[in-house]
C-alpha cells in the first residue's frame, strides 16, 4: 500500500536487489507512470542521487527538459545497446531494461554498482517528478519512510 508521508511525498513500496540482481517495482508506481510490464525501461542516476536511480517513463521525455539529454543518446532511446550496459552523460548515468511480466528485471552486480547498489540494499520507491520515480537506499525519505509501517514490502 502506497502512503502519503509527510512534507508531501508519496511512498510506494520497499524492494531489495536479490542476489541474482534482481529487483522488482511496485505496481502501483508503474500504473501511475504507465509504464507497462513486458517492456523496456530506461534506468538513470539522479543529479544528486549517489545511491538510487530513476525510473524515466520515456513517452513523456519529448517535452520535457530531459529531452535534449535523451536527443544526445539515441542508442539508448532505440534500445541498441546491450541490455544493463551503462551510458554516462552529463555526471548521469544511464542504462535500458527488460521488465518481465512480474515486474522486475535483473542487471548484471557490476551495473548496480555503477548506480552506487549492491545486492541486498534495500531501496524506497517514490514519487519524483511526472517523469520518473525514484528507487533510493538512503537519504531523509529513506529516514522518514522506516517510521511508516504501512509501506508495501515487494518480493
Amino acid at each position: 500500500m502506497a502512503v502519503n508521508a509527510k512534507g508531501g511525498k508519496y511512498f510506494y513500496a520497499w524492494s531489495k536487489i536479490l542476489p541474482d540482481g534482481s529487483f522488482y517495482l511496485p505496481e502501483q508506481a508503474l500504473q501511475e507512470y504507465h509504464i507497462s510490464p513486458d517492456s523496456n525501461i530506461i534506468l538513470m542516476t539522479g543529479r544528486n542521487t549517489n545511491r538510487g536511480f530513476s525510473v524515466v517513463c520515456k513517452e513523456l521525455v519529448a517535452n520535457s527538459p530531459l529531452a535534449t539529454v535523451f536527443a544526445s543518446l539515441p542508442q539508448l532511446q532505440q534500445f541498441s545497446i546491450p541490455e544493463g550496459e551503462t551510458i554516462t552523460f552529463k555526471g548521469r548515468t544511464f542504462c535500458w531494461v527488460y521488465l518481465n511480466q512480474n515486474r522486475c528485471f535483473t542487471l548484471p552486480l557490476s551495473t548496480w554498482k555503477e548506480f552506487g547498489l549492491k545486492s541486498g540494499d534495500q531501496l524506497l520507491s517514490l514519487r519524483a517528478t511526472h517523469l520518473a520515480f525514484n528507487n533510493l537506499s538512503e537519504g531523509p525519505y529513506i529516514e522518514q519512510a522506516k517510521q511508516i509501517r504501512d509501506i508495501l514490502v515487494c518480493s
